[in-house]
């Protein structure tokens, strides 16, 4: 739940319903995120929705996520198909740790977690976006 302190603090996003609801929303399987190993070797998976990508990421090979990040794939398809800037940037700082990362399953788990929190923050979002006087609405 989002505190009063919170929605004061100026960095907070003040995001409309209907942006909200596209950000979270599915998308038609054309604009879905489709995973490749590599250039021209799909993996067959794919996702159409933030959701669905935070659960794809604990089962798609790591090579591919790997492959992924590096290009700034994900982050364009955030940003591009599902408008929202801030998780992009997120995934932007998570890159920049790979030297810190362990292993491949650290990196998931952190991509994952990454994801997975933007997701809940947003539901969070939604829940409140209706009290919100229309003036700080996006």
């Amino acid at each position: 739940m989002l505190s009063e302190e919170k929605r004061k603090d100026p960095k907070f996003e003040v995001l409309s319903r209907d942006l909200i609801t596209k950000i979270l929303g599915t998308v038609t399987h054309d604009k879905a995120f489709f995973f490749y190993e590599d250039i021209g070797k799909p993996t067959g998976d794919f996702a159409i929705s933030l959701s669905d990508l935070c659960s794809k990421i604990n089962s798609v090979d790591s090579k591919s996520l790997t492959f992924h990040l590096k290009r700034g794939d994900f982050e364009n398809w955030i940003k591009e198909v599902l408008g929202d800037s801030e998780l992009p940037n997120r995934i932007g700082k998570l890159k920049n740790l790979k030297t810190t990362w362990k292993s491949n399953k650290t990196m998931k788990k952190k991509l994952h977690t990454v994801v997975m929190d933007r997701v809940a923050e947003l539901q969070d979002l939604w829940r409140h976006a209706l009290t919100w006087p229309e003036s700080v609405v996006a």
